[in-house]
């Protein structure tokens, strides 16, 4: 049998180009998306409508795993060590990421991982009984430095940092009482054991309203949602205010082409209105439609200005 050189030529050139016609584009499967808490929580509420609109961008699944424990640090460190192949990626907290891993030994560093945006900027709001004399900033300052002092109710860091931050500010006598959940938290201001209580708007925001709670500032840089009369406590006089962000990431690694997609839908994801509203409407809380590197700042940002708040509240694990 003879062949032309014509044909040999169309032989070569198909035989070329075949791999490259085959080769599939990402995602070809399901995407995970690890989670720091376990299911039930806002978190884990945000990581499932986050997903499910992250899927039907990448036109692939993006199932949410849950790997709750050790603050937060054990679904970091696994998924520093997941394959960097971008279909293991993982909600990222600027807490975990900032704080906690200066206060304690963690299984990850911050280079272990590469940022693909922002997800969702938390909410922090300061409650106590109705019936307290507690209405506003002042008033809990002034109630810090009689003898009694203020006992307040959080589940650790950065909870904690407002108190800490009015101590150092006022010299006032600020108590910690620890909470195993936010829940616990709220139950003891309901119950008088505590005077207030600092955690997130989803929390109390129907107690508030059927009035047994009295919600008296908030804790982020902004007014809540929810509640947009009362002010913040920056507003009330001191310049005091918790970041609460999270962001995800995947393995420090992954493929170019993979990166490039990911960061552009979760970019489209979380600056779309339905996840704002989302979000607003079921947690009180914003979107945070932050690029990688914007993002990535931020971290490094976080990074120093935890570092300098553990050393100047003697903060201990």
């Amino acid at each position: 049998m003879t062949i032309t050189r014509t044909a040999l030529a169309l032989l070569c050139t198909w035989g070329t180009l075949a791999p490259h016609a085959q080769a599939a584009s990402y995602p070809e499967r399901t995407v995970t998306l690890t989670v720091p808490y376990g299911a039930g929580g806002s978190t884990d509420g945000i990581a499932r409508e986050f997903a499910r609109l992250l899927g039907q961008e990448l036109k692939q699944s993006v199932v949410v795993l849950n790997q709750p424990g050790a603050t937060g640090t054990l679904q970091l460190g696994n998924l520093a060590r997941a394959r960097p192949d971008g279909y293991t990626i993982g909600f990222y907290s600027y807490s975990t990421v900032t704080f906690t891993s200066q206060l304690m030994k963690v299984p990850y560093k911050r280079d272990d991982f590469t940022p693909l945006g922002g997800v969702a900027e938390f909410s922090y709001g300061i409650v106590t009984a109705p019936d307290s004399p507690i209405n506003n900033v002042k008033d809990l300052v002034a109630q810090s430095k009689t003898p009694k002092g203020v006992f307040y109710g959080v589940t650790g860091a950065p909870n904690n940092f407002p108190f800490l931050q009015l101590h150092k500010l006022t010299g006032g006598k600020f108590d910690q009482v620890t909470y195993k959940s936010s829940a616990e938290s709220i139950t003891a201001v309901m119950g008088k054991h505590v005077d207030v209580a600092l955690q997130g708007p989803s929390e109390y925001a129907e107690l508030v309203r059927a009035g047994k709670l009295k919600f008296i500032a908030s804790a982020s840089d902004f007014r809540l949602p929810w509640f947009p009369q009362v002010p913040t406590i920056k507003e009330q006089g001191y310049d005091i205010g918790i970041t609460g962000i999270i962001g995800v990431a995947a393995p420090k690694g992954i493929p170019e082409d993979a990166r490039k997609t990911l960061e552009a839908a979760v970019q489209k994801v979380v600056a779309s209105k339905p996840y704002a509203d989302f979000l607003a409407n079921e947690y009180g809380i914003k979107n945070y439609p932050a690029s990688s590197a914007e993002f990535a700042k931020l971290i490094d940002q976080g990074f120093v200005r935890m570092a300098d708040m553990i050393k100047t509240f003697d903060i201990k694990h």
